[in-house]
């Protein structure tokens, strides 16, 4: 069927989710719709002939032959991913379709520092997109639960289960509506009751992103609540838990209860313990997370102070089967600190948080009605060891090193030689951001002394005080150097390679000082842009003269950074340089936190990855981008 004659029987004549990307030098269209599967695997022809589909603005965008994007409903939430329509691989585009209508110019060919350095942003975009699509719920709860019909029987790993109507379902998390959904596709015929509690506005997000295969089905046994506005326990999230509590109580020796754990469980899964309330869980986050407390710290403090954290509803569910599905937000892929382990045997202690908040000179901060539960809770905890947990299966679906594999094999593919950093990233964000300014500097000094030194895979020999700093300063690792430095040399002597792609994953922290609004990877591009700009400085003010593109993203895989609408940022060698030019003073915005305010006032907001909620969550993915200009 033609194009044209297909978007004239499908009434697809809206302005809404038209997307354009080009690809060699012939220019191809797609236009997702609602039914993106109906237009995905038609052969797309040339322009002109369904040109009456876009505006005449849009029309002279695309004869430019430069980068382009199309916006729609005040939002960047579309994104064509251009591998997944080479293979004509309608549910991998609609996933893909969902991450960021960025588009971009395939060919290698620069027609300037300015137009190079922006396609290689939207190369980085690329790869956090893919990295984001190899953790979307349905190929991870595909690939763990195998359901023979024939026989009823539902395989997990090494179990096996018997189903016979007997399936409760409780979730809560950022991916737990998508990941419900997959399981309905999966055994819904025996799916008997359940609710999932899920951060507000997910369900018109998913809807208005057009992924429907991560809402619930219409005949749906499963509940939605949704709640923790802002990414902090409240009044809905806790209603939500009292609801989960009543079904893991209901469950009996017969049944199945399903858990569905991802990031951000811990907000919206709150039954504050006897006799504490919900002010005081919300005082006790506040306090740790503006002192850089970590997750996994924050969330063993969350344990002691919540009857359903910490192995809680494993206890309650007990004598039932569970089987617990995680898609792991924590550094190390610890089970027993993803979501505060409502389903792993709690192996912290109430001292363990008293010693804490010592750790980190908090305790004046903290509620008297919580020293005083903590201390009185102090030796009663020991019985939890004994306890038979038995009956739950926890399995491990998804997580950020899967991520960052999917990260590599696009960068791969992009034409970069990729290498894994780091899948267990922490620290400060600004300080991070700065350890990527210096090994991109690290990265540039390579590819310059590999024109001096053939065959040397050691690093360059003038970049003694930027290697120094990344084995001292950021306690980065000697071999992790050489073998990078090994991989810049194998760009030299290749013939497609376009450059070198550094990928790293994890989940850094943010010391709030000031009054504004931004998040951790907001922050984390902001500081690699300014130190970047320190790092390359007769460069940039020399209007961007380089034989490399330079190029860092940092962003989040739910699509939230912070309390913010955007996922992260995006920025090359030149951030500074724009910055002044727009009389903006990036330090200032640093010390005030406020990365969101500077990036929204920034080249119109282009330096902000923005995906809108995603439907998963393993943390963060970071992309270094260092490139040849002359290929």
């Amino acid at each position: 069927m033609r194009f044209s004659k297909l978007l004239l029987q499908k009434g697809f004549q809206s302005p809404l989710a038209k997307a354009a990307f080009l690809d060699s030098s012939k220019l191809h269209v797609t236009l997702l719709q609602k039914k993106p599967e109906l237009v995905c695997k038609q052969s797309l022809h040339d322009t002109s002939r369904h040109s009456r589909i876009f505006s005449s603005s849009q029309q002279r965008a695309f004869s430019t032959g430069s980068l382009y994007q199309i916006f729609y409903q005040d939002k960047v939430n579309q994104a064509v991913n251009v591998e997944a329509y080479r293979r004509s691989d309608c549910q991998s585009f609609m996933h893909a379709g969902s991450m960021s209508y960025s588009t971009s110019v395939s060919d290698r060919q620069a027609s300037g520092s300015q137009g190079s350095e922006q396609q290689t942003m939207n190369v980085g975009r690329e790869i956090f997109s893919h990295a984001v699509s190899s953790v979307l719920p349905h190929q991870m709860i595909q690939k763990n639960l195998i359901y023979d019909s024939t026989t009823s029987s539902l395989r997990v790993a090494s179990r096996e289960y018997q189903l016979k109507q007997n399936i409760h379902v409780v979730g809560f998390g950022k991916a737990v509506l998508g990941m419900a959904r997959a399981l309905e596709d999966c055994v819904g015929d025996h799916m008997v009751s359940g609710i999932v509690s899920i951060p507000v506005g997910s369900r018109d997000a998913l809807e208005k992103a057009g992924l429907h295969d991560m809402l619930l089905l219409p005949s749906s046994k499963i509940r939605v609540m949704e709640g923790a506005a802002n990414n902090l326990p409240d009044e809905a999230s806790r209603q939500a838990a009292l609801e989960i509590q009543r079904v893991v109580e209901a469950v009996g020796a017969n049944d199945i209860l399903v858990v569905l754990i991802s990031g951000g469980g811990s907000a919206l899964l709150t039954a504050p313990e006897e006799p504490l309330t919900l002010d005081d869980i919300l005082t006790v986050t506040r306090v740790l997370s503006r002192s850089g407390v970590n997750i996994m710290d924050l969330n063993m403090v969350r344990k002691q102070l919540d009857r359903l954290k910490g192995g809680g509803i494993a206890k309650l569910a007990h004598p039932a089967q569970v089987i617990s599905l995680l898609l792991s937000d924590i550094i190390g892929d610890d089970l027993d600190f993803i979501a505060s382990s409502p389903t792993v045997r709690n192996s912290s202690t109430p001292q363990d948080c008293l010693d804490l908040f010592s750790r980190y000179g908090v305790k004046a901060s903290i509620p008297a009605s919580v020293m005083s539960y903590l201390e009185g809770k102090i030796g009663s905890s020991e019985g939890m060891a004994e306890q038979d947990f038995s009956h739950v299966q926890n399995v491990l679906i998804g997580t950020n090193k899967i991520a960052c594999e999917a990260a590599c094999q696009k960068g791969s593919t992009s034409g970069f030689l990729p290498y894994v950093l780091s899948t267990e990233l922490s620290g400060e964000a600004k300080s991070v951001g700065s350890m990527f300014a210096f090994l991109a500097k690290f990265i540039v000094e390579s590819f310059d002394a590999a024109d001096q030194q053939a065959g040397s895979s050691s690093g360059p020999a003038d970049a003694g005080s930027v290697k120094d700093k990344l084995l001292t300063r950021f306690s980065m690792s000697e071999s992790s150097l050489r073998e990078i430095a090994s991989l810049v040399q194998q760009v030299k002597q290749s013939k497609s390679a376009r450059g070198v792609c550094i990928v790293a994953g994890g989940e850094t922290t943010v010391t709030v000082k000031g009054k504004g609004k931004g998040g951790r990877n907001q922050e984390m591009a902001t500081s690699a842009g300014l130190q970047l700009h320190e790092l390359f400085s007769e460069r940039s003010d020399a209007g961007g003269l380089s034989s490399q593109d330079v190029v860092f993203l940092s962003a989040g895989t739910d699509g939230q950074d912070g309390p913010t609408t955007a996922a992260g940022g995006v920025v090359d060698i030149d951030f500074v340089h724009q910055a002044k030019e727009a009389g903006l003073d990036i330090q200032k915005y640093l010390d005030n936190n406020d990365s969101f305010t500077l990036l929204s006032q920034l080249n119109s907001g282009s330096n902000f990855v923005i995906t809108g909620l995603t439907g998963t969550n393993v943390m963060d993915i970071q992309v270094l981008l260092v490139q040849l200009r002359h290929l």
